[in-house]
């Protein structure tokens, strides 16, 4: 285990908020700390996190296994059905 320091990015209002965190925390947990401290309001679809220029943290990957490094930004995107059918 060890701490990493990452930057969420609010999807609507560039507010970045930055904290330091296990690496193995999950996305899903993520985004429920995300909300518990309202940084973000309850999606009924849901959100999305994304490392900035890299790829999407899945809701039960741990950010050490989506290889989350210090300092970076993860963009926190509001999920969508759009193009699903």
């Amino acid at each position: 285990m060890a701490d990493v320091k990452v930057n969420f990015l609010h999807p609507t209002d560039g507010r970045v908020l930055t904290v330091n965190l296990d690496d193995s925390i999950t996305g899903q947990e993520a985004l429920a700390e995300l909300i518990a401290n309202d940084f973000i309001t309850p999606n009924p679809q849901g959100y999305g996190l994304a490392i900035k220029g890299g790829n999407m943290i899945e809701p039960g990957q741990s950010f050490r296994n989506a290889s989350v490094e210090d300092n970076v930004t993860i963009r926190v995107l509001p999920a969508t059905d759009a193009g699903i059918k």
